[in-house]
């Protein structure tokens, strides 16, 4: 092993941990979220996804905020104070008393997530270089989803035992150790540098506008806007559409996660490999595929395996899609092009909810289920027919 290939692996190592110790508070709460605001609004598709939908609103907002403060004073201090806004946020919840403080709290939430979040994925690129952005960016993903497993698994007997508040507290508590390993572990990978101009400067973003750059971020939205649907109504709708006890989602949710997992550690380095074009296109394909397998399922073996399909088939399109973001972009301009491409994500963070609560609450989860087989069949064609290759070989 070389000197580079022992600095990479020694900086994987503390954002691995950074990362794991935030998403397995994340997977703590991931089943319960949508449950725990009904006994604030009530069960409501409209309501839930109304609410729940602020946190991906504010991530958004901030996404290229957070990218140009990034590029201008470093990326450690920026994950560090997005740990310690998603540690309080879920204090709050955790002794909530009112609808006002659950909107407090996902405030906060949605803040600390679009700050944390852009600054590790833009560190672990920096830290891989070149020829290992779609590994450094599988690997991302890969240690999230496991995280969120691991997370998901306790959530079921930790609620069973002491209730959910006790979820969502041990949950901030993972966050505050999260921001003492950025504080103590984490290094700068951005260097002395620091950008020309002012925070807010748009210099250098003409040359992101392409079709590559367009069908990354719109693999972005796609992505959070699957993740954040499977939060907030496949709960809602195993229980109450399909009449299944609230005991089987742990199962459900793990079985997804699991298998976005295991699909970006696969997609880093086949991309690497092979390019971009390909994994991409064949990510959006079985993602096509599981929204349609969703629709028809009604049973608890055919949620289980839908639902992990799905898992997979946007677990491999997605770091593919992060890693065309790190080509196509340079030093002085990754973050900013992290920023903007974030703001898509979030924006499927936010659409998730508030599209799935509008539509299924108008025309049925049938419906919702029907118009996110072709979202994702829009990103096949855009993946197949104007993707070109970013990937320079050799």
């Amino acid at each position: 092993m070389g000197e580079g290939d022992r600095a990479f692996l020694s900086q994987v190592v503390r954002f691995a941990a950074a990362l794991s110790t935030m998403f397995i508070g994340y997977g703590l709460i991931q089943p319960l979220i949508s449950l725990y605001t009904t006994s604030f609004v009530g069960a409501s598709y409209l309501m839930v996804g109304a609410m729940i939908s602020s946190i991906g609103l504010v991530k958004a907002a901030m996404g290229p905020v957070s990218g140009f403060l990034s590029d201008t004073y470093g990326r450690k201090k920026f994950a560090s104070a997005g740990a310690v806004s998603i540690a309080v946020s879920l204090m709050i919840v955790a002794f909530a008393g009112s609808t006002v403080h659950l909107i407090l709290a996902f405030v906060l939430y949605g803040l600390g997530q679009a700050l944390f979040f852009l600054a590790l994925m833009t560190s672990m690129v920096e830290a891989a270089g070149p020829a290992r952005r779609a590994l450094s960016l599988g690997l991302y993903e890969g240690v999230n989803s496991f995280s969120i497993l691991a997370g998901t698994a306790l959530s079921g007997p930790i609620v069973a035992a002491f209730g959910p508040r006790m979820a969502f507290g041990l949950a901030a508590a993972f966050s505050f150790a999260s921001f003492l390993i950025c504080v103590l572990l984490m290094k700068e990978t951005m260097g002395l540098r620091r950008p020309e101009g002012g925070v807010l400067d748009l210099k250098g973003l003409k040359k992101l506008v392409s079709p590559e750059y367009a069908t990354a971020m719109f693999s972005a939205f796609l992505f959070m806007y699957t993740n954040s649907l499977f939060m907030a109504i496949i709960p809602l709708y195993t229980t109450i559409a399909v009449q299944l006890p609230a005991e089987f989602l742990p199962t459900l949710f793990m079985g997804f996660s699991g298998t976005t997992a295991v699909a970006s550690l696969i997609a880093g380095p086949v991309s690497d490999r092979v390019g971009r074009k390909i994994p991409i296109a064949l990510g959006m394909i079985i993602a096509t595929a599981s929204y349609s397998a969703l629709l028809l399922s009604k049973t608890s073996s055919s949620l289980i395996v839908a639902g992990m399909a799905l898992g997979f088939g946007v677990g491999f399109f997605h770091p593919v899609a992060s890693a065309i973001v790190a080509d196509i972009s340079t030093s002085e301009n990754r973050g900013k092009a992290f920023g903007f491409y974030r703001l898509m994500r979030d924006l499927g963070t936010f659409a998730g909810p508030a599209v799935a609560g509008v539509v299924s609450g108008l025309l049925g989860v049938d419906a919702l289920f029907i118009l996110s087989v072709g979202l994702s069949a829009v990103g096949a064609t855009l993946a197949i027919f104007v993707v070109k290759e970013t990937l320079k070989k050799g």
